[in-house]
């Protein structure tokens, strides 16, 4: 199990271009490879076109920093410490479309440092069964929430009372419901009362957005189709 260990740059001193090369080029097939992860175990409708251009740029990116960086710090502490300041000023600009967004980022900084520290073997072995991993995860649906549950926003007049009001069509067509919140629109004419729901058939909702219309006058109703995670 020596070679897990070994490292490309080893055999050499100072910098040297051919295994900088080797490591940038490894580093980008595994970008490529989990960008790949990322759109195919992502909704192709909801994955982001910049964040897999992202994941493909960060492990190449990630090895030249680090490859052309250590060499130069040796065994300097001081310099080590300098350096790593000044990668804590690189932020992100924009925040991650969820949260498994992040672990992907992570996944790839990750590929990149095995990369740029010539762990050649050790980047490829584990970025594979990660990979194999997530596929995994995604065909069984782990954590696939086993009911949908969604947002809905009613708007009300000002001189409704919207204690209970809707409480019998909700029960007709909602498994639960709860009341999250209740604010005031247009200058406090009126209320927008903020549910979350579990629908009984997903098929009702045309018929159930209807009763609510005769309860509340005809006043905006929004039902998110997006699914939420039951708490």
């Amino acid at each position: 199990m020596d070679f897990l260990t070994s490292t490309i740059f080893e055999n050499t001193s100072g910098l040297n271009i051919g295994t900088i090369i080797i490591a940038f080029a490894v580093a980008l097939i595994l970008g490529i490879a989990i960008s790949a992860t990322y759109m195919l175990t992502h909704d192709k409708e909801f994955h982001s076109k910049s964040h897999a251009l992202t994941l493909v740029m960060l492990p190449p990116i990630i090895s030249i920093i680090v490859a052309l960086v250590v060499p130069v710090v040796g065994s300097n502490l001081a310099s080590a410490f300098s350096i790593a300041g000044v990668f804590t000023i690189i932020r992100f600009r924009s925040a991650p479309a969820e949260p498994r967004d992040v672990a992907y980022v992570a996944f790839a900084l990750a590929a990149g440092l095995s990369c740029g520290l010539g762990f050649i073997y050790i980047g490829i072995i584990f970025s594979v069964l990660l990979i194999i991993v997530l596929f995994v995860l995604r065909l069984i649906n782990f954590a696939q929430p086993s009911k949908k549950v969604m947002m809905l926003k009613i708007t009300v007049p000002e001189d409704l009372n919207f204690e209970g009001a809707f409480d019998e069509v909700l029960n007709k067509y909602t498994t639960v419901f709860n009341l999250q919140k209740v604010r005031t629109a247009d200058f406090g004419s009126l209320f927008e009362l903020s549910y979350k729901v579990t629908l009984r058939d997903n098929d009702t909702k045309k018929a159930f957005i209807d009763e609510l219309r005769t309860i509340n006058g005809n006043l905006n109703i929004i039902l998110t189709q997006k699914e939420y995670d039951i708490a």
